[in-house]
Parts: C-alpha cells; structure tokens; sequence
C-alpha cells in the first residue's frame, strides 16, 4: 500500500520509522475522531506502515469553536460518545454476564473502553467547553484518558493546531502553548481563503517568545501567492506539508502548489493530517512521486524526528 509506484522509487517505504507531526486522532475534541476503536485501528494501519510516533495535534480555535471542513468530503461530527443508547446498555450487560468461560469478545472490550472515556469527559471540569475552543489543560486531560486506553506500540505524543487569532495571540503572550516536545516549535493554520488580519503579529510574536511557528499545509491556502510563500520563509517560518495532497487528495489545484513547493524545497516537515481511518486506507495508495521528489519527502520525514 504505501509503495511508490514509479520504476526508480518501488523500493521506498516512506513510513518506515517515521514520525507523523499533524493528526486529528485525539477523540471527541475537534472534527477529527469519534471514536477510540476508529483512533486505534488508525494508529494500528500507521504502525504496520512502520511509523514509529505520532502527535496528535487537536485544533484549537479559540472560544468561539468556529466549525471548519478538513477533509476534501465534508463530513459532520457527532459526539454520540456523549450519551448511552439501549444497545450499549445491554453491551455493558454482557460485560457481567460473560457465562462459564469468562471470555469477553473484543467488540464489548472496546464499548468498555468507549463509555469509560465518555464517562471522564463528562467528569470533566472542563466539559462545557465548545467543541474546537479546549483549553490546553483540557487537551492534556483528554489526552493523559486516551493514553490509559490505548495499548498499541507506536508512541503518542500531544501538540496542537492553533488557529491563528486574537484568542491565540493572548495565548502566545501568556506562553500557553501546546508545542511539540522540543519546547519550541508549534503548529499553526489559517483559513483557507483569507489571512488573519492579525497573521504578521502572531507570527512575530511567537519568534518573538521564542517558539518557532511551523505554519501547516500552506498547499491548501488559496490566498498564498509564490511571492507571499517566500516572504514567510525569507523570515524563517517553516512549512508542513500535508503528503496527502501529493495524492491529488485536495484536488490538482493543491496538488500542483504542493508539487511547486517541494520542488523549490519550501518545505520543512510533512505530516498526515488524518481525520478519519477511511483517508488513510483510501488516499495512501495513491502516493507516486519520482526519485527526486521521493528523495525530498524522505528528507522531510527525517526532520520530522527531531520534533
């Protein structure tokens, strides 16, 4: 599946003991995952694709928990983890009545370990908070519950995805901030269609108190002109590459910007940015690159082990 399919690069794995910077996997706090068996089997595709840490870099977009679409497929986001219907209740039944042999299938297992991580999000000071707007003590919460479920192998770390805004410039300026596990860089978006009118500020800000922007996805800016692309990295922000979009998975538009900035070698690191398992099994398949661009991916991956 995640074999290049050119002559000069079949024998490139490029997820072989990689690191996976930008995820939605962490449940029940953004547009991403809704599920911990959905989070689980994901983490468990990457791992047979050899990938050795993921950060799970839930969206933070400030109190309004503005909505915004991240996958090509619109999709809704249900928090059905939030309330019990009659078929868990007899699911949590057959967890007493396992009969003479004691064994429980996998299928209530994972229920259990569902309505447990809905349980504690309930619990939770922080269950008032809209969806998108968490605080990072939140996130921390969520992430320190899943983390008590999860059993798999690949190593699992917390960021976030910040959008930029007034919100996360008070954010900045109080240094609170969920970075990656070098202390300094951090993830941030805008929207696809116009920048933050507050976007020059943020960013200097944030070099200012000395973290080191990673600015996700520029492919998918349609505002970004060449000259805008290179004035940022002139200033020493850095670029994340969805390697989606070398799939066509974002449509040809994103597919040719994101063709172009690796070529003229904009970018810095790469990351999945998956939402669901559905993109993983469907859009990797389609990675084709030539030795070059292959060789350039591989390098992207390679600066991704340092966060």
């Amino acid at each position: 599946m995640f074999w290049f399919g050119k002559k000069k690069v079949s024998g490139v794995k490029f997820l072989d003991n990689a690191t996976d910077i930008h995820c939605h996997l962490l449940v029940g706090v953004d547009d991403g995952m809704d599920s911990l068996e959905e989070s689980f089997e994901l983490l468990t595709q990457e791992e047979i694709a050899g990938v050795k840490r993921v950060y799970f870099t839930p969206h933070s977009m400030g109190l309004e928990g503005a909505v915004v679409d991240r996958e090509a497929t619109p999709h809704l986001h249900h928090h059905h983890h939030h309330h019990h219907s009659q078929t868990e209740d007899s699911e949590e039944q057959q967890l007493e009545d396992t009969g003479d042999s004691g064994i429980v299938s996998s299928a209530v297992l994972i229920k259990r370990k569902e309505n447990l991580y809905a349980e504690s999000g309930k619990a939770s000071a922080f269950a008032g908070e809209p969806e998108g707007g968490f605080s990072n003590a939140h996130l921390k919460e969520r992430f320190e519950e899943y983390k008590k479920h999860y059993t798999g192998s690949v190593e699992i770390r917390l960021a976030a995805e910040y959008m930029m805004n007034k919100e996360f410039l008070a954010k900045v300026h109080a240094k609170d901030i969920l970075t990656y596990a070098d202390g300094q860089h951090v993830l941030v978006e805008t929207s696809y269609f116009a920048p933050p009118v507050e976007m020059t500020e943020i960013l200097y800000s944030l070099a200012l108190n000395g973290y080191r922007p990673i600015i996700a996805h520029p492919e998918r800016y349609q505002y970004m002109s060449r000259k805008d692309y290179r004035t940022l990295k002139d200033k020493g922000y850095e670029f994340q590459l969805n390697f989606l979009a070398l799939a066509g998975y974002y449509g040809d538009a994103v597919y040719e910007r994101a063709i172009d900035l690796l070529d003229n070698n904009m970018y810095s690191f790469t990351g999945s940015d998956f939402h669901r398992l559905s993109t993983f099994q469907r859009a990797t398949k389609h990675l084709k690159l030539n030795s070059k661009r292959t060789d350039k991916l591989l390098k992207l991956f390679e600066n991704n082990s340092t966060l």
